[in-house]
């Protein structure tokens, strides 16, 4: 029986409403957080005793499975996830690390930003996120505040995507162990 994150839905509208870039790469986070703690679950969900008393104190925010990466690499290490789909979710962590440092001010024209998200596998299959700060700097007033805001709509629906795909292929390759 396939996967299903909880609260899926209200995660991809957080993440295709998001205010800010910052708010965008939170709710990604969340997403793929949400979707990783649910394979984890469904996997070790053999019996009721089993959860409750062995697994679930494990898999706490504060157990040694509370960490997005540390259960990553779990699933990696047992083949239920891909390489190309763990280094999406470090990217997107180092992305949300990068965001709070930053007291949540970032934006989808910052280099760093930018070179990250196109690193991430499943952006790179849509469609990898360009910008020309050349180009920008020719701007000015109303054409380049459009400019900007069409950026914006661009990288957070190429970041939507990319969710998407790395969910269901999460909730996929799970089908496939279970």
């Amino acid at each position: 029986m396939p996967i299903q994150p909880s609260h899926e839905t209200e995660l991809l509208e957080a993440l295709s409403e998001a205010d800010s870039a910052s708010e965008c790469l939170l709710a990604a986070y969340d997403a793929l957080d949400d979707t990783v703690d649910a394979l984890l679950h469904n996997i070790f969900h053999k019996d009721d005793y089993a959860v409750k008393f062995v697994v679930e104190p494990l898999l706490s925010n504060d157990g040694p499975l509370g960490d997005i990466m540390v259960r990553g690499k779990l699933l990696l290490g047992l083949g239920v996830i891909s390489k190309e789909v763990y280094d999406d979710i470090e990217i997107f962590v180092t992305l949300k690390e990068w965001a709070k440092i930053q007291d949540n001010n970032v934006s989808f024209t910052e280099v760093d930003v930018l070179f990250e998200l196109n690193r991430v596998n499943a952006i790179q299959k849509i469609m990898p996120i360009d910008y020309d700060e050349d180009l920008v700097k020719t701007m000015s007033g109303p054409m380049l505040e459009m400019f900007l805001g069409r950026h914006h709509q661009k990288v957070q629906s190429t970041i939507v995507l990319a969710i998407t795909d790395i969910v269901n292929l999460l909730c996929r390759e799970n089908a496939l162990t279970s």
